[in-house]
């Protein structure tokens, strides 16, 4: 007969099974590199995941908002201005309803190939990224297309920068701009206390509703950041929950770190400070992420020690009780009598076990 599997084998089969790998692949590197990162304190909690979802719930909403308005505007200054096949002499040089100057250096590689020699740029604009990048100064416009190259701050000042968008859309980018955005490239995370963390997502959903999406994905896009929101900060909760939750915030976290690596330069300070202290706070997260998967197991096996002990128990005294019976007695309804017991152990056995 098959042995049944132990309470720890069988939490285990809850973990999935490429983050059972992962972890154990991080365990054995655990084991050969000392732990020299310090725990992370609540503010630099907070202000990484505030970090996580403006980078991955917010950004990804706002490119598919930024790109339908862009493409609406590409249409219009194609029709009236012929943006598309325009020229040096006679191309759109400011932004009809504000007279916003714009910017063909970063569109056409027109800066690389021509440097200053503007008579010789390419001005027509095709495509809404290349519109939206003449709203945008030159070392913000490196984005390829509203994808993951398109950042917070690139979109943010694309609806500040355009009239075409929503007045009360603007006041909410400004709002997040200004309270989260930049304070977040800043890295003070002594200003990251529990109440400017739920201001940042107050806003962060208050932006979200304001752009008045289908409702089913402004369903999902709230649903996420309210995840983060409740359990950013309990991923080392000393559950299965929490190892995932752990894992998943180390990947984020890698994906912001690879982010603000891509950007990076000497020159700028704070997207190096940013890089160097997510970098620190993923191999903090692994740490935290091995430690949990091995007090989990531990307390697994502790498990196993109590319950096999009382199923011996149990086992022994029914053992005991039907063995007596049959021994004073071999009458039908005393064998019927211990045949019960037997199926009221059996019972107890899988109820305790499962």
């Amino acid at each position: 007969m098959n042995e049944e599997p132990s309470t720890a084998d069988r939490i285990q089969l809850h973990i999935p099974t490429e983050l059972q790998d992962e972890i154990d692949v991080i365990a054995k590197k655990h084991q050969r590199e000392a732990a020299t990162s310090a725990d992370l304190d609540d503010n630099q909690k907070r202000w990484l995941v505030v970090g996580i979802c403006l980078h991955s719930v917010i950004s990804p909403a706002l490119r598919k908002y930024v790109d339908s308005v862009l493409t609406v505007l590409l249409n219009e200054l194609t029709h009236k201005n012929n943006i598309d096949t325009q020229i040096y002499q006679t191309h759109l040089r400011t932004y009809p309803p504000n007279g916003a100057f714009l910017n063909y250096d970063a569109v056409n590689n027109n800066k690389p190939n021509f440097g200053k020699n503007n008579s010789k740029y390419d001005y027509t604009i095709k495509i809404a990224v290349d519109l939206s990048k003449l709203f945008l100064q030159t070392h913000m416009a490196h984005y390829t297309g509203f994808d993951e190259t398109c950042d917070s701050s690139a979109l943010l000042g694309l609806i500040l920068n355009i009239v075409k968008f929503d007045l009360i859309v603007q006041s909410d980018a400004d709002d997040i701009r200004r309270h989260i955005r930049n304070p977040w490239a800043h890295c003070n995370f002594a200003e990251w206390d529990a109440m400017k963390y739920s201001s940042s997502f107050q806003l962060m959903k208050k932006l979200v509703t304001d752009l008045k999406l289908i409702l089913n994905e402004e369903t999902i896009i709230i649903e996420e950041m309210e995840k983060w929101e409740i359990n950013g900060q309990r991923f080392l909760s000393g559950t299965i929950h929490g190892l995932q939750l752990g894992n998943e915030l180390r990947q984020q976290t890698h994906v912001l770190a690879v982010y603000a690596k891509l950007v990076a330069t000497e020159a700028d300070d704070n997207c190096m400070r940013v890089k160097n202290e997510l970098d620190k706070f993923e191999i903090n997260i692994l740490e935290k992420i091995v430690q949990l998967d091995k007090n989990m197991k531990t307390g697994f096996l502790e498990i196993d020690k109590v319950s096999k002990t009382v199923v011996h128990l149990l086992k022994t005294f029914v053992n005991y009780f039907t063995g007596t019976i049959v021994s004073e007695v071999q009458h039908p309804m005393k064998k019927k009598c211990v045949y019960q017991s037997e199926n009221r152990y059996v019972d107890m056995h899988r109820s305790f076990t499962t």
